[in-house]
């Protein structure tokens, strides 16, 4: 039998553990961008330019294909049984992916500006902050939707378990 707070414990626990995978990934990324940088004097503006649009047009592709499957999972075919209790985690991802591009527009708008002028900066603290906050909140929108899918799988299964055993007992 189902314990009162385990439900509540299953829930947040999805939520605490992606947070610490996060926090992991964070301090990884912290230590490895702590080393020494070298800059190379050759003028690749070109390259630099490049490599921020593909970065910039693959958050974009992901963003739009997940805001794509969530649709698809909330409108189109989603069955569980618990949906609505979840449902909040999953338009919070919405709002986190379609946030993600919003971000990703404003920050090519951002390298337009720049190359219009002739000084593009890729550390430019408007850019810098554009790109953090298009890769963050793509990243909230898929550990949400994570959350959304995970616990409406593990509510299904139990409920399937729960009708399983009651018809198992003739009640």
């Amino acid at each position: 039998m189902k314990q009162p707070g385990q439900g509540i414990f299953k829930r947040f626990g999805f939520y605490i553990g992606a947070a610490l995978l996060a926090a992991a990934v964070w301090q990884v990324e912290r230590y490895m961008q702590s080393g020494a940088t070298i800059y190379q004097a050759i003028p690749i503006q070109q390259e630099v330019v490049s490599a921020f649009l593909e970065m910039n047009r693959l958050l974009t592709t992901l963003a739009t294909t997940l805001l794509g499957a969530m649709g698809l999972l909330l409108f189109g075919g989603f069955r569980g049984k618990s949906c609505s209790r979840e449902l909040w985690a999953a338009i919070a991802g919405t709002v986190c992916v379609g946030l993600s591009i919003y971000y990703g527009y404003v920050a090519y708008l951002a390298v337009i500006s720049m190359l219009e002028t002739g000084s593009f900066d890729p550390y430019s603290p408007q850019l810098l902050r554009d790109q953090h906050a298009h890769f963050y909140t793509f990243l909230v929108g898929v550990v949400l939707f994570a959350g959304f899918i995970y616990q409406n799988m593990t509510t299904e299964d139990e409920h399937e378990h729960h009708e399983h055993s009651h018809n198992a007992t003739g009640c």
